[in-house]
């Protein structure tokens, strides 16, 4: 009688396989990003779909490897001396597209990271002001 809904899921040329998530948004736990296999990409978007901002955005963020991916590799390895945690490598394990909406939070960018050998803490750099600033943090 009462059935439930499948989630809503689309084949997008830029993002893949997607799933919708009432609250959180589009997820593809499978993202390919930069080299890195299996980094669970989300995107704050409603049941229509990623935006085309968001496209545009995220084709942005991905051609500025080079730059990128150093940058915040530093700053992150900032936080785990901080933390006094052994040196090991870092991989990707996720990245958050923000809405772009006139919210809070609307323009916030997410990339997290991994340890190798540090099974405690999550880290990640988070970005406002399109990859201008870099926050770093370790989450657990």
């Amino acid at each position: 009688m009462f059935r439930k809904k499948p989630p809503l899921r689309l084949t997008h040329p830029l993002f893949g396989a997607i799933t919708y998530s009432k609250t959180d948004g589009w997820i593809n736990d499978a993202f390919t990003l930069w080299g890195f296999d299996g980094v669970e990409l989300l995107i704050r978007a409603n049941e229509n779909g990623p935006t085309r901002i968001q496209e545009e955005a995220f084709i942005n963020f991905r051609d500025q490897q080079q730059d990128l991916l150093p940058g915040c590799l530093a700053e992150i390895d900032k936080v785990r001396r901080e933390l006094e945690i052994a040196s090991s490598r870092f991989v990707i394990s996720g990245v958050t597209i923000p809405s772009f909406q006139p919210v809070r939070n609307g323009h916030l960018w997410t990339l997290w990271f991994d340890l190798s050998g540090d099974d405690h803490f999550m880290y990640g750099i988070q970005t406002d002001d399109n990859w201008q600033t870099l926050t770093a943090f370790a989450d657990d």
